[in-house]
């Protein structure tokens, strides 16, 4: 049975957190580059483009490999790629719309400014088809006119079936990649064996909003809150 782009995602994610001891982060490197010549540089664009390019080439797709690996500069350009060419699907993530925990106004503004009002996320303009929201409230007021967040976890449990997706936080600052309720992520000051690759519950991430970008094989579980900005 020839297996989906989401089955060779989490191959290549399994097989790099199982064996990395001659990897290091990017800025360890570039910093002390004769004590790490023969290891191998990794950051946190440079593991979702190893997963990417190796997922298409599994599929007989080396144009889009070539692609992908080109967009390694900025994220959201390389999500809206994925979108607009091979039908993929953006998801907006946030655990608390309204007050974020760690007190930041860019989580409450991309929701309503940009997610809720054209359904799109960053300046970039990535589309949005669907959100998780809300899953994880805060117990403090960040916007003191406005009621504390009602708990929905029921998108977030729905989610968390999904086998695979590129993710990204802070306008596309921040890159990583998801899978089954777990975020996955290269650190470029860390080395190997000292936290250079984590894995994170979603509701745990510190990030505390962007959007996860999920592939066609993914979209029959995508059984979440639409976006409506007709």
């Amino acid at each position: 049975m020839t297996k989906t782009f989401s089955q060779h995602a989490v191959d290549k994610i399994n097989s790099i957190m199982n064996d990395h001891s001659n990897h290091v982060g990017s800025q360890l490197k570039i910093g002390n580059p004769t004590k790490y010549k023969n290891h191998i540089s990794s950051d946190c664009i440079t593991l979702a483009i190893w997963v990417l390019k190796y997922s298409f080439e599994k599929l007989g797709k080396l144009n889009s490999s070539k692609r992908v690996g080109g967009l390694g500069e900025k994220g959201t350009e390389l999500a809206k790629y994925l979108i607009n060419t091979h039908n993929w699907k953006g998801v907006y993530y946030n655990p608390d719309v309204k007050h974020p925990s760690d007190g930041l106004g860019e989580h409450i503004a991309s929701y309503y400014n940009q997610v809720k009002k054209n359904c799109t996320y960053s300046v970039s303009r990535v589309p949005i088809s669907n959100t998780v929201i809300n899953y994880k409230p805060s117990k403090n007021k960040v916007t003191t006119y406005l009621d504390l967040t009602k708990k929905q976890d029921a998108d977030y449990n729905t989610f968390s079936n999904i086998p695979f997706g590129l993710g990204m936080s802070s306008g596309g600052r921040h890159v990583w990649l998801y899978s089954k309720e777990f975020v996955y992520e290269s650190h470029w000051e860390k080395e190997a064996g000292d936290g250079l690759y984590t894995k994170t519950q979603l509701k745990m991430f510190p990030w505390l909003s962007g959007i996860i970008v999920v592939p066609p094989d993914t979209h029959n579980l995508l059984t979440i809150t639409s976006t409506n900005c007709k």
